[in-house]
């Protein structure tokens, strides 16, 4: 069932984004956040009143577990205000991600904080990565990986 966010979230949220990506709350105004089953936050214009209590509403857009999660719908959605912890990566990066595999790392990333990371091909968010300064590992959901053929 869904509820509103309590502000204590709200406010979690909004710090994680600004300190994370560089993202400013502002980006939520015109939203409303709700909180769903299993720690899922929905963004949504408005709930409509139904006769029953719907699961979800909206696009789903963070996990609250032990630190916020993002989702890649939230990345993709406001990746164009992304300003840190982002990773742009090639074509043959690319590929590999798209098929859910984990992108290999043969430099420093000093620019990239431990933790969840957007990944860009072409100044376009792609998906969301966890970075532990050892790997990079892909958090791509299965129902969106593809494998992509070239020649």
């Amino acid at each position: 069932m869904l509820k509103t966010l309590e502000k204590h979230k709200i406010s979690l949220l909004f710090e994680y984004c600004e300190k994370r990506f560089g993202i400013n709350k502002d980006i939520f105004s015109g939203y409303q956040l709700y909180e769903g089953s299993k720690n899922k936050i929905y963004l949504a214009k408005e709930l409509v009143e139904l006769r029953f209590n719907p699961e979800s509403s909206g696009l789903c857009i963070f996990r609250l577990d032990k630190t916020p999660k993002p989702t890649t719908n939230f990345l993709q959605l406001f990746g164009s205000r992304i300003s840190k912890n982002y990773l742009d990566i090639d074509y043959i990066n690319l590929l590999e991600y798209c098929k859910g595999n984990d992108i290999k790392v043969d430099k420093e990333l000093h620019n990239l904080e431990p933790g969840f990371i957007a990944i860009r091909f072409k100044n376009i968010v792609i998906g969301c990565a966890h970075w532990n300064e050892k790997a990079i590992k892909n958090q791509l959901p299965k129902s969106r990986r593809c494998k992509i053929n070239y020649y």
